[in-house]
């Protein structure tokens, strides 16, 4: 059996030693993880996880291995196996830009925003938003996308500021500069 490359997807309310017990039962497996996204949102705990199986351990051996797992941490775990066009490297020398958005609290901001986005040809690679307390309610998002070379950074910013105007919130639009070492 060849190594094999799997997804591991969970989400449960938080509670202290999720990524302690979920990490030791992949490494008791001889597991490498290679690529991770956690976040906790309002008491509930969202984590991805990208995993390299040993030659010697099936994904249903996982998946199974796993189960007591779960039932200890009340966590929901979803394993996939990756298909060999998924495991192909993203790699794209297209600019990443980094785009924050704030204003008061209210229905279609992170739509509008990403409408926009995905209309010009933008891939979001990572989104966080939040909102402040409920006396303030002000929205912000902070947001990273890649998008096509050929749109130039000051079209996106009109595009995006046109939208955020619509939207009466505030936008900033920075494109990432990339330090070679």
């Amino acid at each position: 059996m060849a190594s094999q490359t799997v997804v591991l997807t969970g989400v449960g309310r938080d509670r202290v030693g999720i990524v302690a017990e979920l990490t030791d039962a992949l490494f008791e497996q001889g597991c490498n993880l290679l690529d991770s996204s956690m976040t906790l949102l309002r008491g509930e705990f969202a984590i991805i996880l990208m995993v390299s199986l040993p030659e010697t351990t099936s994904i249903e051996n996982l998946a199974e291995r796993l189960k007591p797992v779960q039932q200890k941490v009340g966590f929901a775990l979803n394993v996939r196996l990756l298909s060999e066009e998924e495991l192909k490297s993203n790699d794209s020398d297209d600019p990443i830009f980094v785009i924050s958005v704030y204003g008061a609290d209210k229905p279609g901001i992170v739509s509008g925003i990403t409408r926009k986005l995905a209309a010009l040809g933008g891939n979001i690679t990572d989104v966080q938003t939040s909102r402040t307390s409920e006396k303030q309610s002000i929205f912000i998002m902070i947001l990273e996308a890649r998008v096509p070379k050929s749109l130039k950074a000051d079209h996106l910013t009109r595009e995006l500021q046109a939208v955020a105007e619509h939207l009466a919130v505030d936008i900033s639009v920075r494109e990432v500069d990339v330090v070679e070492l």
